[in-house]
């Protein structure tokens, strides 16, 4: 499928130059680096009057460079501690063991939906920048490390189809993130710790007009198979219990801008699941220790199960990736909302109690 380029409109209105710094932060989903952001408030978006759902009706990249395509929920600390809010579009298959070595150069990146400019930072200092479009109201979708045209500014309105980037000229993919503010995932067990927009994700491909939508669905797949579940899952916490998003104690009565920015991330720790095969999985950002994902290896119980009357539960936890290591964790909910956990690397035998270096989570 191949697109024309069509002409963009600059949004004739006076720009602010400052965004609120809860926006800022809680809108950087990878990387860091330093850049330029431009937000605004209803001067920007006055012309938008529709509510609901939008619809995207335009594949981001031309379906014939669309190698494969993610679900929701990877995680990938310490950028990615907490399950992905955003898909993968890749243009290459990031599985061969080669990946540099294939056809990595800037590609079209095209607008998805009509809508407004109302978002862009640079999120990598090769120059990776996040762009968000607004289409109604309560409607937005946003692409991460792409290379803005000169033309595409906070406010521009763009028109469906319109090319607004390029890929950066590296592999494997961009991000497509959506949010649907009608929506809030039930597994967010506190809603607030996202901030305005990140505790509405929703997977895109729900959102596609079809054919685009069937497209999508069958370039899903994971390097281990085709998961079951195509759009994958972001929320995964249960009120009470051990499963979802925890956030260190220090982070109790911080802001959302401060929980998902930089400064949350390596504070941070997710009881989720894996993207293909379902198994529970332990994703440290930090603090208790080195960044990374843990397989669980014992038959401890599904921290789904875990509760305040389960008194110390111990996991044998084997790494999936970074450099977390081998070890044993020991968790104890303390209250619904708190936890006691510290991480025993290297440990060979399930540990029988916390020493002083254990830290306190709460939701």
């Amino acid at each position: 499928m191949q697109h024309q380029s069509k002409s963009l409109s600059a949004y004739p209105c006076r720009l602010r130059l400052s965004i609120a710094c809860a926006l800022l932060l809680s809108l950087v989903a990878c990387g860091g680096g330093g850049g330029n952001s431009g937000g605004g408030g209803d001067s920007i978006t006055a012309g938008i009057t529709t509510t609901g759902p939008g619809v995207l009706s335009v594949s981001p990249l031309d379906t014939s460079t669309l190698v494969y395509a993610t679900p929701l929920g990877s995680l990938a600390p310490p950028g990615h501690v907490l399950p992905t809010d955003h898909v993968y579009l890749m243009f290459v298959d990031p599985w061969t063991g080669n990946v540099q070595n294939q056809d990595c150069r800037a590609r079209p990146v095209y607008a998805a939906g009509g809508g407004i400019v109302t978002f862009i930072l640079q999120t990598e200092s090769a120059g990776d920048t996040k762009v968000m479009v607004q289409m109604t109201k309560t409607f937005l979708y946003y692409y991460d490390h792409v290379l803005l045209l000169p033309a595409v500014k906070v406010g521009t309105r763009v028109n469906a189809g319109d090319q607004i980037a390029t890929t950066t000229g590296r592999c494997s993919s961009i991000d497509l993130g959506v949010y649907d503010l009608d929506v809030t995932p039930p597994g967010f067990v506190n809603p607030s710790r996202y901030g305005d927009y990140g505790a509405h994700p929703v997977s895109p491909y729900k959102y596609f007009s079809e054919p685009l939508r069937s497209v999508y669905y069958s370039r899903v797949r994971l390097f281990e198979g085709v998961p079951a579940d195509k759009d994958g899952r972001v929320d995964w916490g249960v009120r009470a219990r051990l499963a979802g998003d925890w956030f260190h104690s220090s982070l109790a009565n911080a802001p959302s801008s401060t929980t998902m920015g930089s400064e949350g991330w390596v504070k941070s720790i997710s009881f989720a699941y894996d993207w293909f095969s379902a198994a529970p999985r332990i994703s440290i950002g930090g603090t208790i220790a080195a960044a990374g994902v843990l397989a669980i290896r014992n038959e401890a119980p599904d921290p789904a199960a875990v509760s305040v009357s389960s008194g110390l539960v111990a996991y044998q936890g084997s790494p999936v990736m970074g450099q977390v290591g081998e070890g044993w964790m020991l968790v104890q909910m303390l209250a619904d909302d708190r936890i006691k956990v510290e991480y025993f690397k290297g440990a060979t035998e399930p540990p029988a109690a916390f020493s002083g270096a254990a830290q306190e989570y709460v939701r």
